[in-house]
């Protein structure tokens, strides 16, 4: 099968970027977190409003300013480390020298049924140029990510593992879905650099 340039070129997955017994501590927190809430989508006018037929999913937003937690502090820190080196490794390997600041992170909890339809990341009133997801586990079935582009049929699937990141364009070249899950829960962080 041909390989999409878009997909081979501007899609990268990095493979194991943090230790095994951190990440499996970071999959606990999730697990035992109370601050999941049911996550939104935008509307052309960037407000925001629920639509499980949209997005079915529960999102964490951290923070690492004001709040009173030490443990989200340290999980935020950690989290916007990985999501740095990643997208410093993403602009290398495309031999961009480029600046960019991190603007939001989230965790995600996709429970069996959830799923995110086709979207793209970048907004009039939410400019985002790179979009990043960081794969926590791997113990559930569906919740595949897909990509399609412009003027082909074909979705692609990206072939992903625990403990890896995917960096591509949030731009509406790339419009990306996650599959229903179908068994377990699938938990990763999401993020986007501008």
């Amino acid at each position: 099968m041909e390989i999409n340039i878009c997909l081979d070129k501007y899609i990268k997955v990095f493979k194991d970027v943090a230790p095994n017994d951190v990440l499996e501590n970071l999959i606990r927190i999730c697990k035992e977190s109370n601050h999941f809430e049911q996550a939104s989508v935008l509307d052309g006018e960037g407000k925001s409003f629920l639509e499980d037929k949209i997005r079915n999913t529960f999102s964490w937003s951290m923070q690492n300013i004001g709040v009173k937690s030490l443990t989200e502090v340290h999980w935020t820190n950690f989290l916007y480390n990985v999501f740095n080196k990643s997208i410093e490794k993403y602009l290398k390997s495309l031999d961009i020298n480029d600046s960019y600041s991190i603007n939001d992170i989230q965790i995600l909890k996709y429970n069996v049924g959830g799923h995110y339809k086709f979207h793209v990341d970048d907004a009039a009133t939410v400019p985002r140029t790179f979009s990043c997801i960081y794969f926590l586990n791997e113990d559930y079935e569906g919740g595949d990510l897909l990509f399609k582009f412009p003027g082909d049929y074909r979705e692609y699937k990206i072939n992903t593992k625990k403990n890896s990141v995917v960096v591509w364009p949030s731009n509406f070249l790339y419009p990306h879905s996650v599959t229903p899950v179908t068994k377990g829960e699938r938990y990763s962080v999401v993020s986007w650099a501008r």
